[in-house]
């Protein structure tokens, strides 16, 4: 018998399983389980209700089990419903409070800031700006240089643990010329066929060891929306939160760290 799952959104993966309520998108209902070991890194999970069950019967057992519906789901939607249902000691609604100042209209705004991006590549200088080469420009979207390097905008997100949201940087990733001309001139028919393009992350962010050229793929979106990247699993600690989440917490300290000001409401 495979120990394997075929997996719409994570293609082959390795069989876990869950509680039924840990299906779809549910968010802060506990996330219960063995600690993962090197055999086992996907032990069977359940909620914090399922918990309650299993306190209440002395264990997992047949009537236990049935009430709990144990699901099969891949090991990529297991991670996903760990992130979306795991409670931090910060929870997201302890950020509603917080108030900040945003640095680009100078405006103070209340709730977490999700959104942080960069308008440009870390490698265009500003002479390029008055370059007459039209192989040299930069627009919100697209940038190339000298017909030689091509750079595409477009968003990591950042899963938050316990919540359906995400801390969002808006970067920029190199693409080959091929997949450059590709993702400009495709149609909205032909962005939900186009496989993952190949890209280096060419933006770097502050708080974390250098991210220049970390390994990613840049999947086309529709409705002319920015492509989603998607980081290769490293031990960096940027493609650790890609794959493993961040806390309400990190939001918070990220927030204080990129925005001019930061009231707590203390």
């Amino acid at each position: 018998m495979t120990d394997k799952i075929n997996c719409d959104a994570h293609g082959e993966s390795e069989k876990t399983y869950v509680c039924t309520h840990l299906l779809g998108e549910s968010t802060g209902l506990g996330f219960n389980r063995s600690d993962p070991t090197e055999d086992n890194p996907f032990p069977d999970a359940w909620c914090d209700n399922c918990e309650l069950i299993r306190g209440a019967s002395g264990g997992w057992n047949e009537e236990s089990e049935k009430l709990a519906s144990i699901s099969l789901l891949c090991s990529g939607c297991y991670e996903r419903a760990r992130i979306r249902n795991e409670r931090p000691t910060v929870t997201f609604a302890d950020l509603a409070n917080l108030r900040w100042k945003c640095s680009n209209c100078d405006e103070w705004h209340t709730g977490p800031c999700l959104d942080h991006g960069y308008s440009k590549p870390h490698y265009w200088r500003e002479e390029y700006a008055t370059s007459s080469d039209p192989g040299t420009f930069l627009t919100g979207d697209y940038c190339a240089i000298r017909g030689e390097d091509f750079f595409v905008r477009g968003i990591i997100h950042l899963p938050i643990i316990g919540t359906g949201e995400s801390f969002r940087w808006g970067v920029w990733g190199s693409l080959s010329r091929e997949n450059f001309e590709k993702l400009r001139t495709m149609s909205e028919d032909e962005a939900a066929e186009v496989p993952p393009m190949f890209s280096w992350l060419s933006t770097k962010l502050p708080d974390y060891p250098d991210t220049l050229n970390l390994k990613m793929y840049a999947h086309p979106q529709l409705h002319n929306e920015r492509p989603h990247f998607r980081l290769e699993e490293t031990d960096h600690p940027l493609a650790h939160e890609y794959h493993h989440g961040i806390t309400p917490e990190r939001v918070r300290e990220l927030m204080c760290k990129l925005l001019p000001k930061v009231d707590f409401g203390n």
